[in-house]
């Protein structure tokens, strides 16, 4: 036997022959030095490497070793049917197989046999390439190498990866596997990633609304800007070490929305002080109100989330608005309903053809005889006809066309009726125009009588 690398692959090829030809029974260390007519040991270090390569494979019979050659996949068929291009160099760089893939992606015309030829003596773009050339080299010269290059196509503008591996075998000479697949639909979905990756880091970083990721756990996992701002931190660092429980008047309601699961809208309250107390060192004090949109983040697999977030932003002004504004609501409907003149607020019909009911108090409805649901919304003039005079009409449009009030003589709501009424008209921001009513019927009365007929006097 020599030592020869060629030595070393006739041996190999040697024993694989014999146990292809002992199949069925397998043999022994034994037997294949026997019948090569080589030392046990020799033999056994053959089979050892033949079995580190897949190509045999031994059993045991109790004490007893038996080898027996592996069977193969069909190479051929699995190498036509792999998506990539695929393309073996032998150990001189000449293409000794490549797979329908290879021969689609690069363009090869039908008919055209590349098997023997010097990859290098044929013009194929990708392979043209000075990068992957030198590559190839310096794998057949067992230099370092890359394993994956990316390039370019300068004229389609496609994007390719290409990989490079050795192939060593025990009895084989060494051949290289180039695998080409085109990644350009990927690239173009990585580069969208990335700019949608941009555009929401964009979004986190300058949102005037505070965003908090937590876990199931309350531990919290990210924050923008503003909720350090709004919670009055200046690092992450400052809120991390809180839990998003702790940082609500209320924990239970933010812990029974985790455990729901859904979305929802709710309102908050943060006591500043007692987060300091807690130290959590927030530069503000006393309590502030948070308008906070919950939501589970949902995981791609389908399964339950474990992580949530809350939108939220301060409503702390806005809220006190609200209540001031229900304060004063409440302190206008009260001197409105309980004062002892009549108050009555009109609007204007489009087109200033009359005028209608917007509201009454009580005063003004045991004036009119009528109570608010039965006028609202009704003609002045389809009521009481009595005032459909030119000259009231004048006045009253005086009263929406000006600012400063306008001041009615006694007049009826019903011809021949004993009840004279004073009218105060001032316009309201609202646009409607207001009117205080005075029954002056006795001062009427008391005087040179009525006037003969309804109207401005």
């Amino acid at each position: 036997m020599t030592d020869s690398a060629t030595g070393y692959q006739e041996q190999f090829s040697r024993i694989l022959d014999l146990l292809e030809e002992h199949a069925t029974t397998g043999m022994s260390v034994t037997a294949v030095a026997h019948e090569l007519g080589i030392t046990r040991v020799s033999a056994a270090k053959y089979l050892e490497l033949l079995a580190a390569n897949g190509d045999v494979y031994m059993e045991r019979f109790g004490q007893k070793k038996l080898y027996r050659r592996s069977h193969r996949l069909p190479l051929r068929e699995i190498f036509d049917h792999s998506p990539n291009a695929l393309a073996i160099l032998d150990a001189d760089l000449r293409i000794c197989m490549v797979n329908a893939s290879f021969i689609a992606t690069l363009g090869i015309r039908s008919g055209h046999n590349l098997i023997g030829v010097p990859l290098f003596d044929l013009d194929l773009r990708i392979f043209s390439d000075i990068a992957v050339r030198r590559n190839i080299e310096r794998i057949h010269q067992s230099e370092t190498y890359l394993e994956e290059i990316q390039l370019i196509d300068e004229r389609t503008d496609r994007i390719y990866l290409v990989n490079f591996a050795p192939i060593v075998s025990q009895t084989e000479s060494p051949e290289i596997l180039v695998t080409l697949r085109e990644i350009t639909a990927l690239k173009k979905i990585e580069i969208a990633l990335k700019n949608s990756e941009w555009k929401i880091a964009t979004l986190f970083g300058t949102v005037p609304n505070g965003i908090i990721i937590f876990a199931a756990d309350g531990a919290i996992l990210n924050a923008n800007p503003a909720s350090l701002r709004i919670l009055g931190l200046y690092t992450f660092e400052q809120l991390s070490a809180a839990s998003i429980f702790t940082l609500a008047c209320s924990p239970g309601t933010l812990e029974s929305l985790v455990h729901a699961g859904q979305v929802a809208e709710i309102e908050l309250a943060c006591d500043f002080d007692r987060m300091r107390r807690e130290q959590i060192p927030s530069t503000k004090s006393g309590v502030a109100y948070f308008d906070v949109n919950f939501t589970p983040i949902r995981q791609e697999n389908g399964g339950p989330p474990d992580e949530f977030a809350i939108v939220f932003k301060d409503i702390t002004s806005d809220r006190r608005e609200r209540k001031n504004l229900t304060f004063r609501e409440t302190r206008y409907r009260s001197l409105f309903e309980n004062a002892c003149n009549g108050v009555i607020v009109y609007g204007v019909i489009r087109g200033g053809e009359g005028f209608v009911f917007n509201d009454i108090n009580r005063a003004a409805e045991k004036i009119l005889g009528f109570k608010k649901e039965e006028l609202i919304g009704r003609n002045v003039w389809d009521v009481f006809p009595a005032l459909a005079e030119p000259g009231l009409l004048e006045a009253v449009q005086q009263g929406f066309a000006r600012e400063r009030p306008v001041f009615l003589p006694p007049l009826q709501y019903r011809e021949g009726d004993d009840v004279w009424i004073w009218h105060y008209l001032f316009k309201l921001p609202s646009g409607e125009l207001a009117s205080l009513m005075i029954d002056v019927s006795t001062e009427v009365c008391d005087g040179n009588g009525p006037p003969s007929s309804p109207g401005i006097r």
